[in-house]
């Protein structure tokens, strides 16, 4: 899992699979950001390939406690048609903003 920080700001970079086996990574890495006083998360899927319930729950559940705390949170570049529809599905993107910046 990459990331980038600038600033106050941070992207995440998804890529494969987040699933059951490493969304504990995913929910490491979110918190740490948080700690290191980073205001605002880009979470950018352009490279996810698909994502189950324990991923989607660990993105929403840091969000919830984020947002309270100050923080923002967005997800960007939604690419696989699977893992956009499982967002929509669980209405994640009622919640969460989700962005589409055309990254190749």
């Amino acid at each position: 899992m990459k990331k980038e920080i600038y600033g106050n700001s941070a992207t995440v970079f998804l890529q494969g699979r987040i699933d059951i086996n490493n969304s504990e990574e995913l929910r490491d890495e979110l918190n740490e950001l948080a700690e290191n006083g980073i205001k605002r998360i880009f979470i950018d899927m352009s490279a996810l390939e698909y994502i189950d319930s324990s991923g989607l729950g660990r993105i929403l559940y840091f969000f919830m406690n984020y947002k309270k705390k100050g923080g923002s949170m967005e997800l960007h570049n939604v690419k696989n048609e699977n893992v956009k529809k499982v967002i929509e599905i669980v209405r994640l993107d009622k919640i969460i903003p989700v962005k589409d910046y055309n990254v190749e």
